[in-house]
């Protein structure tokens, strides 16, 4: 199974690039910082080729995925500006729920019974971290940065559905999908740089960290292992978003040591819910 072999190296790069983005902006505006990531991706997946595409369709299509994407990005960067990472990072693992729920009833999917029974686990793993942030975030639904993850986690659930109609139904390169897609969200973000973000930039100060480079490079390389999964034939996107969301045991561990986060017995517990679940959504592919 090649597929989910692509989807843990995801994981992994993705697990870094949390940590690396977490340091990028905090106390620090957003926005900017966005404009960094997207622009280091576009430059360094030209030296891969630049591909063609000809179809006003086709690039009508791959704005579309730029505009979720930085939608989603906007919600949740701003959130993880303001929020513990052992918070925010659990939440933004929850993003299989919304995944499964669209893969199942709107793309057919079946997984199997084991693989469901690892899905479960991980799931209350992700439910348990979010529990535990209650005490890090005060009123945990009244917060409206956690409210924010949410939103932007559904989003990217949404971005990676059409992830996979593209891949898979309409056959894009995956390439074409990562080049053009950052192309656009250059210039989505460009916009509403200047736009709103330049005006209140003595409210939202910006200050340059050599950590915004290499944010790009890591979810270039992260989402290159993840768009060459989901091309893969019979890959299932519920499972390799779960797969992929398991980044949250690094930022995770980081968050409790790196950042020293509060530590507690149920964030334990859903570290060990999600492992089990891992594991059997491996042993669910053989």
């Amino acid at each position: 199974m090649i597929w989910l072999t692509l989807a843990f190296c995801s994981a992994f790069f993705l697990g870094i690039y949390d940590i690396c983005k977490k340091k990028a902006v905090h106390q620090n505006a957003v926005w900017p910082v966005l404009l960094i990531c997207s622009l280091t991706n576009v430059f360094l997946l030209s030296f891969l080729g630049v591909p063609e595409i000809h179809s006003i369709k086709d690039h009508f299509i791959l704005f579309v995925k730029a505009g979720i994407v930085t939608t989603s990005w906007g919600f949740t960067y701003n959130a993880i500006a303001k929020l513990p990472l052992s918070v925010t990072s659990p939440i933004r693992a929850s993003a299989p729920i919304f995944t499964i729920l669209m893969a199942t009833l709107l793309m057919g999917e079946r997984p199997h019974s084991l693989q469901w029974l690892g899905i479960a686990s991980c799931l209350l793993g992700y439910f348990l971290f979010s529990s535990a942030g209650k005490k890090e975030t005060g009123s945990y639904w009244k917060n409206p940065f956690v409210i924010f993850m949410f939103i932007g986690t559904f989003l990217a659930s949404c971005s990676g559905i059409y992830d996979k109609f593209l891949l898979q139904n309409l056959a894009y390169d995956p390439l074409v999908l990562q080049f053009w897609f950052n192309v656009y969200m250059s210039i989505v973000q460009a916009i509403i740089l200047f736009f709103y973000w330049r005006p209140r930039r003595s409210i939202q100060p910006f200050q340059f960290r050599p950590t915004m480079l290499l944010i790009g490079l890591l979810l270039l390389v992260a989402d290159r292992f993840y768009f060459l999964s989901l091309h893969e034939q019979g890959a299932l996107v519920s499972v390799v978003t779960i797969v992929r969301r398991s980044n949250v045991l690094i930022a995770f561990t980081a968050g409790l040591f790196l950042f020293k986060e509060k530590k507690s017995k149920r964030k334990w517990g859903a570290l060990a819910a999600i492992l089990l679940g891992l594991a059997c959504i491996a042993l669910g592919n053989f």
